[in-house]
């Protein structure tokens, strides 16, 4: 079995009026300010956070999930189950910490970098640790880029620095392979949509 060099970085990821279609859709939908941020598939931590009021289970996200999907199968080579769709915003001075999504195998999340108007100047890089290697790699936050992980992988996005007035906003999607599913359904905020 060949090892997959993590993150997988995937360009365009959608078609230009998808992703602007869903980049629409999370920023005039508005966000609120919480204090609450799902880590570790598990508990609840009490950083400072955006959510957005989008409904993550409209029919352009799951369109967007479906198209992630099938590119993710070219790679991995495997069927897979759309288990999870997230949105995270982040302000200048907001940083986030390492996390794991789920700690279970076979799970893996695609971060898509959601902003159209974004300057690689104004930071918000995606960093994850590779267990294997002890190593951390970096991703350029660069619209409709998405980096692929393991879901059980520690991973953080970066705040905007001091130069940015905008929000730095990202959804993502995470995947159960179908031999999986049945061992990761119970986990919190698992369902199957596609």
């Amino acid at each position: 079995m060949k090892i997959i060099d993590y993150p997988i970085i995937m360009k365009d990821v959608l078609s230009v009026q998808d992703f602007i279609t869903l980049h629409d859709e999370f920023k005039y939908t508005g966000w609120n300010l919480n204090n609450k941020a799902y880590t570790d598939g598990k508990k609840e931590d009490d950083r400072l956070g955006w959510q957005s009021n989008q409904r993550l289970n409209n029919l352009h996200v799951f369109k967007c999930g479906s198209i992630i999907k099938l590119k993710l199968k070219k790679i991995l080579k495997q069927d897979l189950i759309l288990i999870r769709c997230h949105s995270n915003g982040q302000t200048t001075g907001q940083t986030s910490k390492f996390h794991i999504d789920y700690n279970a195998d076979n799970i893996w999340t695609v971060i898509l970098f959601l902003c159209k108007d974004w300057n690689t100047e104004y930071g918000g890089e995606f960093t994850v640790h590779n267990h294997h290697t002890n190593e951390y790699k970096y991703v350029p936050y660069i619209p409709n880029t998405a980096a692929l992980i393991p879901s059980n992988w520690y991973h953080k996005g970066s705040d905007p620095n001091v130069t940015c007035d905008k929000l730095r906003m990202t959804a993502a999607f995470s995947y159960s392979s179908i031999e999986s599913f049945d061992t990761v359904k119970h986990l919190k905020g698992v369902q199957r949509f596609l």
